[in-house]
């Protein structure tokens, strides 16, 4: 299995850069370098294993799924900006406005955003599919979805209410969108889709916490960014408000929840499997 997700995760890392070019100016070198900093590649292994469990073949969707990462990368290097979080490190390497510069950030960070786009147009499906998807990931990273989470989590105040609706807005939206992708490339079925949606969005809310999590019990060396930030600077940490043990309940809970929704779709593929709990259940 680990072989298996290892060659997915080099054909994915292999599309990120093609057609990139960093000897053609600072704007391409400043985005092939956000690329090639190593990641875990979630989102895209999500969506390629899925389209394996639902009887596709992985490898015609690589471009896809590296638009998928794409789109990821594009909002890490705006949350990294000083205007956001202010982080100087991502993934233990310099983020892109400390590489370049803040300028370059902003437009390589917009321009990944198009590129993304460029390779889901390019997807070897049916237009009506290609259009399908575009209107999903639109809607799953636009004010309804990521730009909204991460508008909400700036203006974050206290109120322990609001914390639920910014992690799912910011980070649950994204996978799930990974996971109605592969439903709508393996042909769309309304119950399955609607178990999906709600599969994604108890992975990606687990997600999240898993990462508020990190942020107050994890090793910056092994995350290689800076930790323990969230307490000084007012974040929506699920720990800081409702305590380590009721977040890993919390995680446990929506664990078995998307578990038990992928098993009422008769999903067993252990790929797909694995990467749902080690979503949840992480060191880094």
């Amino acid at each position: 299995m680990n072989d298996h997700l290892r060659g997915l995760t080099a054909a994915v890392d292999s599309e990120l850069l093609a057609g990139l070019d960093p000897r053609r100016g600072t704007l391409e070198a400043a985005m092939h370098y956000a690329l090639t900093v190593s990641g875990k590649r979630l989102r895209p292994l999500l969506f390629l294993t899925l389209v394996e469990a639902l009887g596709r073949e992985a490898r015609h969707h690589v471009g896809l799924a590296s638009a998928l990462e794409i789109i990821h990368t594009y909002s890490l290097i705006h949350d990294d900006l000083p205007v956001m979080d202010d982080d100087d490190l991502r993934r233990g390497m310099p983020t892109v406005h400390k590489k370049f510069n803040e300028a370059i950030a902003l437009l390589a960070g917009d321009t990944l955003l198009t590129f993304a786009f460029e390779k889901i147009a390019a997807a070897p499906l049916p237009a009506a599919q290609v259009v399908e998807i575009m209107g999903l990931l639109t809607r799953c990273i636009g004010k309804e979805g990521m730009a909204q989470g991460q508008a909400l989590d700036l203006e974050f105040r206290g109120d322990a209410a609001r914390i639920a609706e910014i992690h799912r807005l910011k980070t649950a939206e994204l996978i799930k969108g990974s996971l109605l992708a592969a439903d709508i490339v393996a042909g769309c079925d309304p119950g399955r889709r609607l178990l999906l949606e709600r599969a994604g969005i108890a992975l990606g809310t687990g997600f999240q916490l898993a990462d508020d999590l990190l942020d107050v019990t994890g090793d910056e060396k092994e995350a290689g960014k800076k930790l323990r930030k969230d307490g000084g600077n007012q974040s929506p940490n699920a720990v800081l408000y409702f305590g380590l043990e009721a977040v890993r309940a919390r995680i446990d809970e929506l664990y078995r929840e998307a578990v038990g929704l992928v098993g009422q779709l008769g999903i067993g593929f252990p790929p797909f499997l694995f990467l749902m709990k080690s979503m949840l259940y992480r060191s880094q």
